[in-house]
């Protein structure tokens, strides 16, 4: 196969796939590349102050600080057991799409400020086990931090907990909207358990930014960083995505064809 035609190819292909998006540092989506599988992030490590506090607060609800009443002990015990792996992905508002790997907030907050990379699923090639549950978040203008329980034993909580799962885990602030995120959850056996999602098959593309106004040669797709990758995975597309002086657009890092395969004004180019 020759170099356009292959290039082609992978145009189609990004184009035309249902993606999801996973932002992070370079060392970290290289380990990813290498391994082939994503951490569940625990439910007390996340950064948003709800999620990471709700359980917490959810004692409150049947007594006070000084008796730690046995239900709420029980419920937060179990909610801790719920991991998550997040992604984000395209969104369609009217005519208007936005695209996932189009967030500037994405790669400053979780791509060091565009020196990481971008991860991109197949969404449906994504191995779920029968553990898992996975749904898009819901976004609202309040989200209470305290939730009460009817169950009062172990088996009633955790059953309750598993029925109630899109409200406790899938509702977020709508100051979170831009995130567009898909979630995947799984309960792990015990709390601080590590847990990996196989994404060998859903691994498809890696971005990397591209700053077309700033000539630096430590810049992602400036040799070294897209060097490393394929080092890891040879077969693993290498995009850059570039912000040039009249807005941003995204490339075959071979570039081949003289046209990007999406820029922010005209969409995609197959």
């Amino acid at each position: 196969m020759n170099r356009k035609v292959d290039e082609f190819h992978v145009r189609y292909k990004f184009a035309d796939m249902t993606r999801l998006y996973h932002f992070t540092t370079f060392d970290s989506a290289c380990k990813i590349i290498e391994s082939k599988q994503l951490r569940f992030g625990k439910p007390f490590d996340m950064n948003d102050l709800i999620e990471n506090n709700k359980v917490v607060y959810q004692r409150l609800i049947f007594g006070n600080l000084d008796k730690d009443d046995l239900n709420g002990a029980y419920a937060e015990e179990e909610m801790n057991r719920y991991q998550q792996i997040s992604f984000s992905q395209d969104r369609v508002v009217g005519d208007t799409v936005y695209e996932g790997f189009n967030l500037h907030s994405m790669w400053g907050l979780y791509a060091d400020k565009g020196y990481g990379a971008c991860l991109v699923f197949d969404k449906d090639k994504l191995k779920l086990t029968d553990k898992d549950y996975a749904n898009d978040v819901c976004y609202y203008e309040y989200i209470s931090s305290g939730f009460a329980f009817h169950n009062k034993s172990k088996s009633g909580l955790k059953s309750e907990i598993s029925s109630r799962k899109d409200e406790l885990f899938f509702c977020k602030r709508k100051e979170w909207e831009r995130e567009q995120e898909f979630r995947i959850i799984r309960r792990a056996k015990n709390k601080y358990d590590n847990n990996y999602l196989d994404v060998s098959d859903a691994l498809s593309f890696v971005i990397l930014c591209y700053e077309g106004l700033v000539f630096d040669d430590e810049f992602p797709c400036d040799g070294y960083y897209s060097d490393v990758i394929k080092k890891i995975d040879k077969k693993l597309p290498v995009l850059k995505y570039e912000v040039y002086l009249d807005g941003y657009a995204l490339w075959d890092n071979n570039n081949y064809f003289d046209d990007p395969i999406w820029t922010e004004e005209g969409g995609f180019y197959i």
